[in-house]
């Protein structure tokens, strides 16, 4: 499952952002878009993102995965859409010279912080 290799990115990158915040802040929740085309299970990755939070600032905060889909434009007859498979074939013309538009993102899109009460 590379999603563990993923999280661990996306891990790094959240106690970064953490340690410019105040000490009292508590992470609620990570948000991070992820393009269709990196073949990610949400599960899995939130899966990931929980296990390599223990023991950290962000342990108990949870993962909102918000997927973008893929999307593509034919080169050679101008076609743009949601490719059908993985053999990336434009389905108006058949040809395969397709420049991917979307579907590649992987970032962190945001944080939910509160203040710990005491």
């Amino acid at each position: 499952m590379h999603e563990f290799a993923l999280s661990a990115e996306l891990v790094t990158q959240v106690l970064e952002e953490m340690s410019r915040l105040e000490p009292s802040a508590v992470l609620q929740q990570a948000r991070v878009v992820v393009g269709a085309l990196r073949r990610v299970t949400p599960e899995s990755l939130s899966f990931a993102y929980e296990i390599q939070t223990r023991d950290t600032r962000a342990a108990g905060s949870s993962l909102e995965v918000a997927m973008v889909p893929a999307v593509v434009l034919c080169r050679d007859c101008g076609w743009q859409g949601e490719p059908e498979d993985l053999l990336m074939v434009c389905p108006h013309c058949a040809k395969t010279d397709l420049e991917t538009l979307q579907g590649m993102e992987l970032y962190l899109s945001g944080l939910e912080v509160a203040d710990q009460e005491t």
